[in-house]
């Protein structure tokens, strides 16, 4: 570990992560001088006492973004925000990481934990950073992270009991090969060997591709392999663990839907089981869960015309997975009005073009991965740059059909979350809102709104198949 007993040290980022670990290390009687990113480099402090520490905000990025290479090379200690919460915290840590429903998964583990009657705080980014809770650790059993992929750079010492990866993603150019897979590994990296890893199990198979072993146990998920010890059959969550087989979970019983909400429960039902939750009780809580907003978030019906936010959507994976939650194979005839767009960031639209063309209809486009995105896209389904969120979803609103659905999935980094960039509002939203109170107030307008996202018209998922039969909830013995 790392002692705090730095004189003087530099905090990167001067956002609620950074501006959280200064106020810790002030606590701690730490001198701290605080820059923005990327000006790292350029910080001498005056005086005597020389920098001997250095850390990273949570929302900076990674080590080129923070601008800490020279620091490395002098030998300074360079740690996360988290990493810093993690050495003056006094509970347990379980962490989620992943391409994509870091958060929603996140906060689905502490709803399961929660129920259950555990004490827990959520630490997801620099929104709501680690160190802003580290001194209130006395007073809780689990503080749970949503680990951005960037941070775990900056991880060494962070020991996690129970380590979630969701998915390792495979089409960015960011993510791939084999130094993605590494840079993932580094969230089980000091775990011991009572620790347990819950991993998709393509995420795994990578990490055994690469060589990469885990030091602790490990339990798998998928919603689409029947290898993996929970998986997706029908709509059933079913383990296939010794001494916990059977279905878990029927989805239709939530307010959850999709694929990927799927995966999300398996790996919060695998926590829950390793760490002695009852099945009851956890099935209980996961029935009155909701998704955060904006993460494929059904906002209802006018007129026929189904409307998705999927506004935390920042990555490809995710768009995939959301088209894929709509219609799970080729439908017959297009019913998508897709808006997508934000930052270029080195995505690699082209690859997803084999799922658009059979599910979307048109695709509107905007921010600096618009042209990109019209490029690589046009060549599979209509395509057409915008200028802003709020003209996209006018024009899907104007040109959505009985039967359609409008959804709003970025795919790439949109620096605002789902908001108009520098407006401060859900643009989306609004739209949706500003439909719904002229089609309430015309005679005959269809329009349902809330009870859980869209039920199946459109896609051709699996119906769930009814089952009475589960596995013992009681004290079981852990797999």
């Amino acid at each position: 570990m790392i002692p705090l007993s730095a004189r003087r040290a530099l905090v990167v980022g001067r956002d609620a992560s950074g501006d959280a670990a200064a106020v810790l290390l002030g606590r701690r009687g730490v001198s701290v001088i605080q820059v923005e990113a990327g000006k790292a480099e350029s910080a001498h402090p005056e005086g005597r006492d020389p920098v001997e520490l250095v850390v990273v905000s949570a929302g900076v990025g990674g080590m080129a973004a923070a601008g800490v290479e020279s620091w490395v090379a002098r030998g300074v200690p360079v740690i996360g925000e988290r990493e810093l919460a993690f050495q003056q915290s006094y509970c347990l840590h379980v962490a989620v990481t992943g391409a994509t429903g870091k958060r929603t998964t996140a906060e689905l583990i502490a709803h399961l934990l929660r129920a259950s009657g555990r004490r827990v705080e959520v630490a997801s980014g620099p929104d709501r950073p680690a160190c802003g809770i580290a001194d209130g650790t006395r007073d809780l059993d689990f503080l749970v992270h949503a680990v951005a992929p960037e941070e775990l750079e900056f991880l060494q010492y962070f020991r996690p009991v129970v380590g979630v990866l969701l998915n390792a993603p495979e089409r960015d150019e960011a993510e791939a090969g084999e130094a993605g897979v590494r840079r993932y590994a580094r969230l089980f990296a000091a775990q011991q060997p009572f620790d347990w890893a819950v991993l998709e199990s393509r995420a795994m198979a990578r990490f055994e591709a690469a060589g990469l072993g885990l030091p602790g146990k490990g339990i798998t998920f998928s919603a689409s392999s029947r290898q993996a010890d929970i998986g997706f059959d029908r709509g059933l969550l079913v383990s296939r663990i010794e001494g916990w087989a059977g279905p878990l979970w029927d989805m239709a019983r939530g307010r959850l839907r999709g694929p990927h909400f799927a995966e999300d429960a398996m790996a919060a039902l695998a926590v829950g089981r390793v760490l002695r939750l009852g099945l009851d009780e956890m099935t209980t809580a996961l029935a009155g869960f909701e998704a955060p907003a904006g993460r494929f978030e059904w906002l209802g019906e006018i007129d026929g015309v189904d409307y998705v936010h999927d506004g935390c959507a920042n990555h490809l994976e995710a768009l995939d997975r959301a088209l894929m939650a709509l219609a799970a194979t080729p439908p017959e005839s297009p019913f998508i009005w897709l808006i997508a767009g934000g930052a270029r960031d080195g995505r690699h639209f082209y690859d997803l073009g084999p799922v658009l063309s059979p599910r979307v209809k048109h695709a509107f486009v905007l921010g600096e991965a618009a042209s990109a995105m019209q490029s690589a896209w046009q060549l599979f389904t209509p395509c057409t740059p915008v200028t802003s969120l709020l003209d996209a979803a006018n024009r899907a609103v104007e040109q959505a059909a009985p039967g359609d659905v409008i959804l709003y999935s970025p795919g790439c980094p949109n620096r605002g979350t789902f908001l108009e960039s520098g407006a401060g509002t859900d643009v989306f939203r609004d739209v949706f809102r500003a439909r719904l109170q002229r089609a309430s107030g015309s005679e005959g307008g269809g329009v349902s709104t809330g009870g859980g996202p869209i039920s199946g018209r459109h896609h051709n998922a699996p119906e769930p198949a009814a089952s009475s039969s589960r596995p013992q909830t009681a004290d079981d013995p852990v797999p």
